[in-house]
């Protein structure tokens, strides 16, 4: 990245911190060859908003309009780790959703229990090459509105001067029919993923006041 572009990132990662509205991200132009790393959601590229997927899942409209707002007042992180072993490992961050981790393994469907009511969702890994540069999330869920099926692909695109990561999420209602896509583009994150940003700060205090607190016993 630039000097120029990072300076540009950093003043727009001030305003949003300050709640000034949504500047136009930097597109960051960057080479990969694999799903692996950090991606940023491009809210002026696709169908950013995820309004029609909440409300195929019966979401009510003021939780809709909060996430819809959280949307537009902070960046969208996906992190995506996919081993040798072909065991995945996905943390989103966003400011409706902080910090969701998807652990999965390609091949074996994992169960997991939602709140409320210890609600039942399936979820299968599946890839044409081993989650190098496709993986596709498939999981069925109970919803407000009756069981839902999802379908979650994401693909690697070379593009002329970038690589982008494209997510097609269709989400299907069982019992009304009621389907819809939702097209998003992810570019890559160059810098360190937000939570690990974190994680190395917490780090970083831990040792500080371990260090604070020998020094004090020495005294």
């Amino acid at each position: 990245m630039t000097s120029i572009a990072a300076s540009t990132l950093q003043q727009q990662q001030q305003l949003a911190a300050a709640g000034v509205g949504a500047a136009p991200p930097v597109v960051v132009h960057a080479r990969r060859e694999s799903l692996n790393g950090c991606w940023i959601l491009d809210r002026h590229r696709g169908t950013p908003s995820m309004r029609q997927y909440l409300e195929t899942m019966g979401v009510d409209e003021l939780t809709i309009q909060a996430h819809e707002k959280g949307e537009t007042e902070r960046e969208t992180y996906h992190t995506i780790d996919i081993s040798p072993d072909q065991k995945i490992r996905i943390v989103k961050r966003s400011r409706v959703n902080n910090d969701i981790v998807v652990e999965l393994e390609l091949g074996k469907e994992l169960v997991t229990l939602l709140p409320p009511g210890n609600r039942e969702k399936k979820t299968l890994a599946t890839s044409m090459d081993n989650g190098q540069t496709t993986l596709q999330l498939k999981s069925s869920l109970l919803t407000v509105n009756g069981l839902a099926s999802v379908m979650d692909i994401k693909q690697l695109i070379q593009e002329e001067h970038n690589t982008v990561l494209m997510q097609e999420l269709t989400i299907t209602n069982a019992t009304t029919l009621q389907t819809h896509k939702t097209v998003r583009y992810f570019y890559p994150y160059t810098q360190t993923p937000p939570h690990l940003e974190d994680q190395e700060m917490a780090d970083v205090n831990a040792a500080a006041a371990t260090a604070a607190a020998a020094t004090a016993a020495k005294k």
